[in-house]
């Protein structure tokens, strides 16, 4: 299994993509999720890139990926959405 961190270094909340399956996961300041798919680590799984928007995570395998809160815990799609988000 790969895995790779992101971590919300910011003052205010960020939100984490994960492509190609558009889904969001919103990170408060101080938090960090692992993103991990079901691939060998040397098969270079995961391509991040920092927009306006938030940090993208592309998984480049074909397989499902999942993001778990720091303990471990899963995040879902729409994990911690503020109500104010526009999309």
């Amino acid at each position: 299994m790969a895995k790779t961190s992101v971590s919300n270094e910011t003052d205010g909340m960020l939100c984490l993509w994960v492509e190609p399956w558009g889904t969001d996961h919103w990170m408060r300041p101080g938090e960090e999720f692992t993103v991990a798919t079901r691939t060998a680590p040397e098969d270079s799984p995961f391509h991040v890139v920092v927009h306006r928007q938030g940090v993208t995570v592309w998984v480049n395998s074909a397989h499902d990926a999942e993001v778990f809160d720091k303990n471990g815990t899963p995040a879902p799609c729409g994990h911690q959405r503020p109500a104010e988000a526009e999309f």
